[in-house]
């Protein structure tokens, strides 16, 4: 079972070439799950990265009653656990599938292995990594400065 699909569809892979490629995909571990499967809770261990290939995830957070806050979602052809992965901190939201979804995971602990034995490649995923973050700080930013203008204009 192969993982172009993969390549495709995520920036963080964009020019790498077919023996980077090659060495990423034996990292890869591709799974299933089911409707209101929860994929991890907040404050668990964090470090995996995962790509959704099929379906939509929610992104939650519980509130102080217990209940679960909705706040995202992702949808097929996008990442979440980004930023455990990055620095390997415990989960700060829980991720929920909303249908039966596909993903493709891949471990921190293994992907750093790749530093010393191919620090090209690990900095060009690395790169493309912090530009996905900063396309996803602009958007909040975004979304903050529209909050803070209406709840002027308001008020």
């Amino acid at each position: 079972m192969g993982f172009k699909e993969v390549f495709g569809q995520f920036g963080i892979f964009d020019g790498l070439d077919d023996t980077d490629k090659a060495l990423l995909s034996d990292l890869f571990e591709r799974k299933n799950y089911g409707i209101n499967d929860v994929i991890y809770n907040e404050g668990e261990k964090g470090g995996t990265l995962y790509f959704l290939l099929k379906g939509k995830v929610r992104i939650c957070r519980l509130t102080q009653d217990g209940d679960v806050l909705p706040y995202a979602s992702v949808k097929q052809g996008e990442s979440f656990g980004l930023m455990s992965f990055i620095d390997g901190t415990d989960h700060t939201a829980m991720t929920i599938a909303d249908k039966d979804i596909e993903v493709v995971k891949m471990e921190k602990s293994d992907f750093d292995k790749l530093i010393t034995d191919n620090p090209s490649l690990t900095a060009k995923v690395y790169r493309n990594i912090g530009i996905q973050l900063c396309e996803i700080i602009r958007d909040m930013n975004r979304q903050y400065m529209d909050l803070s203008s209406y709840m002027f204009k308001r008020g």
